[in-house]
């Protein structure tokens, strides 16, 4: 008898998981309970796997996005998904009863211009290509629990009327959770050295301390817009320290 309800039971889950395999993700999409500031545009497939044209976050899009399920999670009761796309990678885990979301192993990039556009009264214009990695990303109820990861720019530099200007590549390694979170800055062997770090706390003030030190050989212009940003606090040497308050459209998009 024991052995008859083992069979059933691998049978019921064998069939499950082939209607599963088979049920288009256009009958889901209407059950999923997505943040407001996440929109999905031109989902095709089936819940196993399929493709999207666009998934927009907080005005941010994704483009051309492939995902597939994991299977490994089936029996632990998450949908597991890998998600592929134009300027990265995604692992995410959901849990189906209690909706807690698992983020790691994710990898994005941008051009610095096309960030630029959305942060108000820039004094300079940046150039270069931002990387940003989630080692891991746990979420309950919406808000995030756990954050562990680094943001890396990668040629960093100004457009001088037509004339970029590279001063190499910089690190901001960052943790935190939904009260807190701080964060370190390093240069990776570039033109300018640079150590630092700081702080942003859910009620949105902030605190920065960075050192800078200009080696030999930097262009003019470089020094002029430290000149405009930091303290000079000796020969090739600068500092900037600054404390404050986050406008609050920003602190929702980092702790809500």
């Amino acid at each position: 008898m024991f052995k008859t309800w083992q069979l059933t039971l691998f049978f019921l889950l064998c069939l499950l998981f082939a209607l599963l395999s088979n049920l288009p993700v256009q009958q889901v999409l209407p059950h999923l309970k997505l943040p407001p500031n996440i929109k999905l545009v031109g989902v095709r497939g089936t819940v196993f796997r399929g493709a999207a044209q666009e998934i927009i976050i907080d005005r941010f899009p994704l483009r051309v996005i492939n995902y597939r399920n994991l299977p490994s999670c089936f029996l632990l009761l998450k949908a597991c998904y890998e998600l592929s796309y134009g300027q990265g990678t995604i692992q995410l885990e959901h849990g189906v009863f209690n909706g807690d979301t698992e983020i790691s192993d994710t990898w994005v990039e941008y051009p610095v211009a096309e960030l630029v556009k959305h942060l108000p009264n820039v004094p300079v214009n940046p150039v270069g290509r931002l990387q940003l990695v989630i080692d891991n990303l746990s979420m309950v109820q919406g808000r995030p629990t756990a954050l562990n990861g680094k943001l890396i720019w990668r040629d960093m530099g100004i457009d001088n009327d037509g004339s970029k200007i590279s001063i190499g590549d910089y690190q901001v390694d960052f943790t935190g959770d939904g009260q807190k979170l701080d964060f370190k800055l390093s240069d990776l062997g570039a033109s300018l050295a640079v150590t630092g770090k700081g702080e942003v706390k859910a009620d949105g003030q902030y605190d920065i301390d960075i050192s800078i030190e200009a080696k030999t050989g930097v262009d003019p212009k470089i020094k002029n817009v430290l000149d405009l940003v930091a303290s000079n606090t000796g020969y090739n040497k600068y500092r900037v320290e600054q404390k404050g308050r986050l406008p609050a459209s920003l602190i929702r998009q980092l702790f809500r």
